[in-house]
């Protein structure tokens, strides 16, 4: 039922009624109380109420479903407002029901209806009498049999303000006292997403930087490689034992304030079996270059390979618990395992390499992570251990 069909009242409360309703069609959380207002009006409309009637039952529904915290602030705050409208035409002496009624509970019985002597009309609620000319197609509910509205005599167009009712004043107190409420509520959400956010830009931002002095370095390395410096050709193209202590600095920063694990390997490669010592050092380069150029490319793209000595590499898995960083070497030496190269037209078996597998422990600088690791890779070399073990 539209608002405003067969209902003679005060076109401002039409109004009203058809802006609120307007306002929830277009909100998100609007559509139970939607439905309870036109719900309310279907079931007047059925059960013959007269204006008065209808206009209380939607009122106390209106309460029950302002009481209701489980309904969003702002959708109780336009019931209460909608309230607010309706209880200037509450009838004398209404009484609102108990508090904390659910709107989802069956509708009360509908009033019995009020003897009417046929030659008085039932009182229309017509707040201001110089508007009673409104036709049939501006009212929400219908009273059958009842005669048109007379014109107001003149001397009517001039009626006082209607006073404001202990009900409406008692309404006005409580919607105040939500929104008050709903306004210290979006403060302390405000609040909390600000802090959120303000924190995801501070993290945003170090990684950021973090992520221009990895470029850097890049490009200082690929510069050198560019120009022919020896220091680069020693290090295969890889970076060098003082950009992994950088890097090493710059993750364990990151652990301290995220705890996420950091893993790092030291690999030793076997020397290569060759027929004769002359080749044998030309031999061992080869197999450098083809673990520096392919089978250590089989690490994640952010883990950091670096060359650390004559036949030692290491490498720094971030985010990386024990399980999945022996499964990722446990990858490298397979694929070790089923290579070959060829050097002077003569084909050789890859080498395989042993090594060590340590993770940061929290409080301990970043050298001492590296040295640990040292120490256990020499005494691993000293026992000629080849395997890769966790220290």
């Amino acid at each position: 039922m539209a608002v405003g069909e067969h209902l003679s009242v005060d076109p401002g409360l039409l109004r009203a009624l058809a802006r609120h309703r307007d306002h929830l069609r277009n909100h998100p959380d609007g559509d139970r109380l939607l439905h309870l207002i036109d719900d309310a009006l279907q079931h007047c409309r059925e059960s013959g109420y007269v204006n008065g009637s209808c206009i209380a039952h939607l009122h106390d529904l209106l309460l029950a479903f302002t009481q209701d915290v489980s309904h969003p602030s702002p959708i109780r705050i336009r019931a209460r407002l909608i309230q607010q409208h309706l209880a200037l035409y509450l009838p004398p002496g209404h009484v609102a029901p108990v508090k904390n009624m659910k709107p989802s509970e069956p509708l009360p019985p509908a009033p019995e209806p009020r003897a009417v002597a046929p030659a008085k009309p039932v009182a229309k609620l017509i707040p201001h009498p110089k508007r009673s000319t409104l036709s049939t197609e501006n009212a929400v509910m219908e009273n059958p049999g009842m005669p048109e509205p007379k014109p107001a005599p003149a001397k009517q167009a001039t009626d006082a303000p209607r006073p404001v009712t202990p009900v409406a004043a008692q309404n006005l107190d409580q919607l105040r006292q939500m929104v008050a409420n709903g306004m210290d509520e979006l403060a302390r959400e405000r609040e909390m997403l600000s802090r959120k956010l303000s924190d995801t830009n501070t993290y945003l931002k170090m990684i950021e930087a973090e992520r221009e002095q990895l470029r850097t370095e890049l490009n200082k390395a690929r510069k050198r490689a560019r120009t022919g410096d020896k220091s680069a050709k020693k290090a295969l193209g890889l970076p060098k034992r003082d950009v992994l202590v950088r890097q090493i600095e710059s993750e364990v920063e990151r652990v301290k304030r995220h705890g996420d694990p950091l893993a790092l390997a030291l690999i030793d490669i076997d020397s290569p079996e060759t027929v004769n010592d002359a080749e044998g050092q030309e031999v061992a380069n080869a197999a450098r270059h083809l673990y520096a150029s392919e089978i250590l490319r089989s690490f994640r793209s952010y883990d950091m390979v670096a060359r650390y000595n004559k036949d030692e590499f290491a490498v720094l898995l971030p985010n990386t618990d024990r399980e999945d960083a022996m499964r990722a070497l446990e990858k490298v030496r397979k694929r070790a395992k089923e290579s070959h190269f060829s050097f002077k037209g003569r084909s050789y078996p890859l080498p395989g390499f042993g090594g060590v597998l340590t993770f940061y422990s929290p409080g301990e600088e970043p050298q001492q992570m590296l040295r640990r690791a040292d120490e256990a890779l020499v005494n691993l070399k000293l026992k000629g251990q080849r395997q890769v073990v966790v220290v």
